[in-house]
């Protein structure tokens, strides 16, 4: 039993005594004065706290996705120093506030006033990323109990939605590279490294996809593993491990002369490189033959979607100006989805709106005959019948997404990509120039 388990034992002995010697009076010494011996523990714990001269480095991994990482000061007057990794400002800008011990079911550290630590908890969308809806923001914690103590780690369990805390004790000078914007640093270079690349990483002799999102604080290799993470400063930090098949990874690192990430297979490094184009992930059974059956249709949200080639989005940008010359009402295309039909169809559904009805929008279907190769998933799309409708009325603005759809062969498969954290995402990869493809979330 750890020191740390036998002082908690001691605790819930000392809440169980306040009870008896509310009832009556003992003169057995081990049932004196609970109070001074719940402070005494108390102050134990504000000890400890204290006891990290240049800080701690605090890790948490919301039940509502993403990681986080916090540069956590302590006084002895109940202020806490912090920065965070939440955003590029909370990297930056070191924010004081105020923070209490109580005793609870357990000893617990309660953060009380709103600070980097509450970001992820906030019930508004717009400032925890979370959902809109439920409005429990990421399901984060800012109250935790005192969990374990291993060495230099403290470990915490959330009081209301159960999130692991990890806090790790900083040396002078990991502590003075996070004050002086180091955390921001990273997040910076590496926003510029990754953010629009086809990354991938070699593993015996082959090329194994890997996707790497900084918006949604995710990754994920070969399509077998995925982990949430947090920005540290020499990398990212894991919330559970990445394994492609004998491999297993613990860790994202971060090469900052050069400005690349890495992993490490024993002391070999392995380059997370960039690829001119997706890599199809090797997958059972394969995309092209579960169309129309397990996926329904799939969803082209530019805005949303970082890694879209930028062949594909010249089309579309030229797409997308053409139509707003339509009556000089400034149309604009609002996303595009691919409906994968019973017949054997496509239909390439053009949602649009008219800015003088901003509550209002229009669709327009292309619909495709698809020949595909069962073997290849290779498929060639030609137009199924003269478009009406909406379709009919802006065709020659969107020729350039039109045309192009039909122009050349794809091979349909999964890849990883820059998407929303959980999405599943379906490629149309170009057969005759390997450089141009598009993807989009698949739906069922």
């Amino acid at each position: 039993m750890n020191s740390y388990m036998k002082r908690f034992l001691t605790y819930a002995i000392l809440i169980a005594t306040m009870f008896v010697s509310g009832c009556k009076k003992n003169n057995d010494p081990v049932f004196e004065d609970p109070d001074t011996r719940l402070s005494a523990e108390l102050a134990k714990d504000q000890a400890l706290l204290l006891s990290a001269a240049d800080g701690w480095l605090a890790t948490i991994y919301p039940k509502g996705g993403k990681g986080f990482s916090f540069y956590l000061k302590f006084t002895a007057e109940g202020k806490v120093n912090m920065l965070s990794d939440f955003n590029t400002a909370s990297a930056a800008t070191l924010k004081e506030s105020t923070y209490r011990l109580k005793a609870l079911q357990r000893p617990t550290l309660i953060f009380d006033t709103y600070s980097y630590i509450h970001l992820p908890a906030d019930p508004d969308a717009t400032i925890s990323g979370g959902s809109a809806s439920t409005a429990t923001g990421l399901a984060s914690d800012f109250e935790f109990a005192f969990t374990e103590v291993v060495g230099d780690t403290v470990k915490f369990e959330g009081t209301f939605n159960k999130n692991a805390m990890k806090m790790v004790k900083l040396s002078n000078a990991a502590a003075q590279s996070i004050l002086g914007g180091g955390i921001k640093t990273i997040i910076d270079d590496a926003t510029v490294a990754v953010t629009g690349k086809i990354l991938y990483v070699m593993l015996d002799n082959k090329q194994v996809p890997v996707s790497l999102s900084i918006p949604g604080k995710s990754t994920s290799i070969g399509g077998q593993s995925s982990s949430a993470y947090a920005f540290v400063l020499d990398g990212l930090e894991l919330k559970t491990p990445l394994k492609y098949g004998s491999y297993t990874f613990t860790k994202v690192y971060w090469e900052p002369t050069d400005k690349y990430f890495y992993l490490l297979n024993g002391t070999t490094r392995i380059r997370i490189e960039i690829s001119p184009a997706p890599l199809p992930l090797e997958t059972t059974p394969a995309l092209h033959t579960v169309l129309g059956t397990r996926w329904t249709s799939m969803r082209i949200d530019v805005a949303n979607l970082s890694d879209l080639s930028a062949d594909f989005k010249a089309k579309y940008n030229t797409a997308n100006a053409s139509l707003g010359t339509l009556g000089n009402a400034g149309r604009y295309i609002e996303y595009i989805t691919l409906l994968f039909n019973p017949n054997g169809t496509v239909t390439f559904q053009i949602r649009y709106r008219n800015p003088s009805s901003p509550t209002s929008f229009f669709n327009a279907d292309f619909i495709y005959n698809m020949a595909l190769d069962a073997n290849t998933g290779i498929a060639r799309f030609t137009l199924a019948a003269t478009p009406t409708g909406n379709a009919s009325t802006i065709r020659t603005y969107v020729t350039a997404l039109t045309d192009y759809f039909s122009g050349s062969n794809f091979k349909i498969a999964y890849i990883a990509a820059g998407a929303p954290a959980g999405a599943t995402v379906g490629g149309f990869l170009n057969q005759t120039n390997t450089a141009s493809f598009f993807y989009g979330v698949l739906l069922q």
